[in-house]
């Protein structure tokens, strides 16, 4: 090869080099370009789902809070069902005792009603054998 033939092909050698170091470039700034695009839109989705993770999490608490409500109205109807149902054991614990008592006093009527008869027999008698 003869120097002017190599020269020749080290300025053809170097034009092609020249123009893939400039279709390089244009790769790197078109990667650049789309790497600032999605680091845009990448941050505009976080601040989205932060905003909604934001928000389901206000929502949570508000339900929380609902059942925490619940929770508590329905501690207070255990506690005035069970001092109801207390209340319903010593009312009937006096029912059978009122029961027994009257059952007695029945019973003490009975034997006064016959004592009484009896008397009333006995006085009978009395004024029979002072009349006659």
């Amino acid at each position: 090869m003869s120097p002017s033939e190599y020269q020749e092909l080290v300025e053809f050698l170097t034009g092609q080099f020249g123009q893939i170091e400039g279709q390089f470039t244009k790769i790197d700034r078109r990667f650049h370009d789309l790497t600032v695009e999605m680091d845009r839109r990448f941050t505009l989705l976080d601040s989205r789902f932060e905003t909604f993770q934001a928000e389901v999490g206000e929502r949570f608490r508000e339900v929380f809070g609902h059942f925490d409500e619940i929770y508590r109205r329905f501690e207070r109807l255990e506690q005035e069902y069970y001092a109801i149902t207390q209340q319903l054991r010593r009312i009937e614990a006096g029912l059978k005792d009122e029961s027994g008592r009257r059952e007695i006093l029945d019973r003490s009527l009975a034997a006064l009603k016959e004592q009484v008869a009896l008397l009333q027999a006995r006085i009978g008698d009395i004024e029979r054998q002072l009349k006659g």
